[in-house]
C-alpha cells in the first residue's frame, strides 16, 4: 500500500531534518563551528573520531535518501529543486529584518536597561548610527535588485 500524501512529505521532512543536523555535527566536530552559529567557537576533534561517530549517521542518511527516493520520488525532486531568486530574496529581506532589530538593540537608550550610561554612550551612538547606514544601503541594494527582477519580468514576453 502506497504511502498518503502527508506521509511521504512526513519522510522527506524527516530526511531533510536528518541532514541538516549532520551538517551541523560535522561543522561542530571537523570545524569547531558552533551550532547555534552564534556561539564561541569549538575545538575541532581529529578527523579519526569524527569519521567514528559520523561514518555511520552518512551512511544511514543515504539509507533514508534511498528510502525517500524509493517512498516519495515527486516530493524529494520538489524539495531539492532549488527555488528561485525571488524566493532567495524574501529570505534577503527576512534575515536583514533580524539583523536590524539587532542592531536597534544597540541603540544607547535600549542598552540603558543593561547598565548606566557612560561616557561610551556617544562612542556607541555614533556606532549605532554607522550600522544603520550600512543596513539601510544593504536594504537599498536589495531592494533594486528586486525592482530590475520586476522590470526584468514585465519586458519579458
Amino acid at each position: 500500500m502506497a504511502l498518503s500524501s502527508g506521509q511521504r512529505r512526513h519522510l522527506v521532512s524527516a530526511y531533510a531534518t536528518f541532514g541538516h543536523m549532520l551538517r551541523q555535527m560535522e561543522e561542530a566536530a571537523l570545524e569547531g563551528r558552533s551550532p547555534t552559529g552564534v556561539g564561541s567557537p569549538l575545538t575541532p576533534l581529529p578527523a579519526e573520531e569524527v569519521a567514528a561517530v559520523c561514518g555511520p549517521l552518512q551512511r544511514l542518511q543515504e539509507c533514508l535518501r534511498e528510502a525517500v527516493a524509493e517512498l516519495a520520488p515527486d516530493e524529494l525532486a520538489d524539495f531539492e529543486r532549488a527555488q528561485g531568486p525571488h524566493n532567495t530574496r524574501v529570505w534577503l529581506s527576512n534575515l536583514l529584518e533580524k539583523a536590524r532589530a539587532a542592531i536597534d538593540s544597540l541603540h544607547p537608550d535600549r542598552m540603558r536597561r543593561y547598565g548606566q550610561p557612560t561616557d561610551d554612550q556617544k562612542q556607541l551612538l555614533s556606532l549605532h548610527q554607522e550600522m544603520l547606514s550600512l543596513m539601510a544601503e544593504a536594504r537599498a541594494a536589495l531592494e533594486a535588485q528586486v525592482a530590475a527582477e520586476k522590470e526584468r519580468r514585465r519586458a519579458a514576453p
